[in-house]
């Protein structure tokens, strides 16, 4: 008969008190419990149309939640203890809202949920540890990864149950993929000292993640799954070029003025009685002799990835750099007069000794590097 009262109590105020009474007409008991709690806290002693949505919505949810935890624990399936003791939380959560409110009507019975609900964590966790020991005696890095968020689920209920952390430690070290990066020279070439070396330091922590380590020095307590190699084809330098291309500029200029004559010879006059003249051109000419000097460097091969545990090449990637040596002067005979203006901006310069092989090498196999990184950073997700 009271929820009958209620139901038509709260239908009569539905438009004063809209938010709330809505919530609990669909069903949401605690939002709506929390809004009409603030309602009530706000103002307590003009807000009896809170207090029976509250103390509905409070005993709605009570007899859900109690219902809920009785089929779960019916079906006798460990793997519930986790939503068991959830609900308990909520529910203990709602009772101390309830406590909180001014004495202004609000009904219920109190309960003392913490003995359920230290009995369902401790079922709880020892569900999750036994699942993560489960997990971790198959001997696969994924299943690993499954028993270290059944270890991490475990804190959740105590921090310190039995040895967690050191399964969490172990989850994750069975659970990282490892790989090896090394760099193989096949280029037949006398490689610069140094070079290999260089290339080697790329920082390859930045590629860590939580289920990656890349190494480039073999750690012997782990085991690599995969291994990149930044396999040397090509280590090559130029000859030394000196380019001489010879061309001829040329300008017309003005070079004073001639007389217009007549039949007889005369100066011809204008309409003004001027004398007319016209201007006299003459072209100049300046000689021009460019030189380009220039030598290139090239370090050319694959960066190729290999299964380790089926000796498999899963794929492989070509990787070019060049680098080079450019320098560009002009010698100018003549009159420079006739030169346009990009010529003599070549002008007085000098020849430059040419790098040594070795130099130009080390500047490619520095840009190499970086492409390498690029590389195996966009290919990150390649590997599992």
């Amino acid at each position: 008969m009271k929820t009958i009262l209620s139901f038509l109590f709260i239908t009569f105020l539905f438009i004063g008190c809209k938010s709330s009474s809505k919530q609990l007409e669909r069903g949401d008991y605690d939002a709506a419990l929390q809004k009409a709690a603030k309602k009530i806290k706000r103002n307590p002693s003009k807000n009896d149309d809170e207090v029976w949505v509250f103390n509905d919505a409070y005993n709605m949810a009570t007899v859900r939640d109690n219902d809920a935890i009785l089929r779960l624990k019916r079906k006798g399936d460990p793997a519930l203890w986790r939503n068991i003791y959830r609900t308990y939380l909520k529910m203990d959560k709602r009772q101390n809202l309830a406590i909180s409110l001014p004495p202004v009507g609000i009904e219920f019975t109190e309960v003392n949920y913490t003995p359920e609900i230290n009995n369902a964590k401790a079922k709880a966790a020892e569900y999750a540890y036994a699942k993560g020991m489960q997990l971790l005696a198959i001997d696969n890095r994924f299943e690993a990864r499954k028993a270290h968020r059944s270890f991490l689920e475990v804190k959740t209920y105590d921090q310190h149950y039995k040895d967690v952390e050191n399964k969490l430690a172990e989850a994750k070290f069975r659970g990282t993929t490892n790989i090896y990066f090394k760099i193989v020279d096949n280029s037949q070439a006398i490689a610069p000292t140094g070079l290999i070396q260089e290339v080697q330091r790329i920082n390859m922590d930045q590629l860590n993640d939580v289920w990656k380590n890349y190494d480039t020095r073999i750690d012997t307590n782990k085991a690599y799954h995969y291994s990149i190699f930044l396999n040397l084809k090509l280590i090559d330098v130029s000859p030394e070029e000196v380019k001489e291309n010879n061309y001829v500029e040329t300008k017309e200029i003005e070079d004073g003025f001639d007389y217009i004559l007549d039949a007889n010879g005369n100066v011809q006059k204008d309409t003004l009685g001027n004398d007319i003249k016209v201007v006299r051109y003459k072209t100049i000419r300046c000689n021009v002799k460019e030189i380009h000097q220039f030598k290139t460097a090239r370090i050319s091969g694959t960066i190729d990835y290999l299964d380790n545990y089926n000796n498999k090449l899963l794929k492989s990637e070509p990787i070019t750099s060049d680098t080079k040596f450019e320098h560009h002067y002009a010698i100018a005979h003549g009159n420079l007069n006739a030169l346009k203006p990009a010529t003599r901006n070549k002008l007085g310069g000098e020849p430059l000794p040419f790098p040594v092989s070795e130099s130009l090498i080390l500047q490619a196999g520095d840009v190499l590097k970086q492409m390498t990184k690029d590389i195996v950073v966009r290919n990150k997700n390649f590997l599992k």
